[in-house]
């Protein structure tokens, strides 16, 4: 988060983004292919090429990460509720953070790509003024499919979460504050998915968004969240953890000479007869 964090503010690099600037026409320069806000966006994203993959990376890992807690908290509702939340956790819950886990490494092989070649050519090549608005533009339509991937990632994950917010509602596993967690979260992820497609027809506003969530969703509320589920599952890991068998086994049949299993006699109900 505070890769991404420093990636998306500029306060890692001497040299800022345009975007980042908040000059007034930026944006309207930018999409008329003003040849030297092109060259200054492009020696910010040479520059910053390493610290982008590095922090794609790190969120990647930390959903992969993230599916261990998951995992635990659909154990756990198995044990409260039943079959009916084995069918959620199996159908909703979990599949919805493996898809996420998924689409966040789709998003990485995609960005770094795009992002280290493009930062290559960039630094080696000798790029007229012509070139670099090719460049740029063919950089354009090869992020843009990341709009959507980041978008679906926020909306399985919004999903996921959801699903966890009806288990835990159903079943009263952890407290209801928990849930007022959960249903923040859950929004904060639709809003992100609604910013990431719709990023290109409101650019400078889904950059503020997408700053925001950062902050809010994966610096603040998601280790308290998982920091949550932690401590619950450890305060009721007796209840979790099987309990074992005390005493010797029962005897279930014996074997007869001939390999074959006798029938299983019930030594305490014969007794009780007698």
């Amino acid at each position: 988060c505070l890769l991404n964090l420093a990636y998306l503010s500029g306060t890692a690099f001497e040299v800022k983004s345009p975007f980042q600037e908040r000059t007034p026409g930026t944006f309207e320069k930018w999409t008329a292919l003003d040849v030297q806000l092109l060259r200054d966006l492009w020696a910010y994203r040479a520059i910053s090429s390493e610290l982008n993959i590095a922090a794609s990376a790190l969120i990647t890992l930390s959903f992969f990460l993230l599916l261990a807690a998951v995992m635990a908290l659909a154990d756990a509702f198995e044990v409260h509720g039943g079959n009916a939340s084995h069918k959620a956790s199996k159908v909703l819950l979990v599949p919805c953070f493996v898809f996420a886990a998924a689409l966040a490494v789709l998003e990485l092989t995609f960005n770094a790509g795009a992002v280290t070649t493009s930062a290559w050519m960039y630094k080696s090549w000798k790029l007229d003024d012509e070139q670099v608005k090719t460049l740029e533009l063919s950089y354009v339509l090869t992020q843009s499919r990341g709009t959507w991937l980041l978008g679906m990632l926020w909306f399985f994950f919004g999903i996921g979460l959801s699903a966890a917010l009806y288990l835990n509602a159903r079943h009263r596993m952890l407290y209801r504050s928990w849930n007022v967690l959960t249903a923040m979260i859950v929004l904060l992820c639709f809003v992100g998915f609604l910013s990431d497609v719709a990023r290109l027809r409101w650019w400078v506003v889904s950059q503020a968004i997408d700053l925001s969530l950062t902050v809010l969703v994966w610096f603040l509320f998601m280790p308290i969240w998982l920091v949550w589920i932690g401590v619950y599952l450890i305060s009721q890991q007796a209840e979790f953890t099987p309990v074992p068998m005390t005493g010797p086994p029962r005897d279930t049949g014996a074997i007869s000479g001939n390999g074959a299993r006798a029938p299983y006699r019930d030594e305490e109900a014969e007794m009780s007869r007698l």
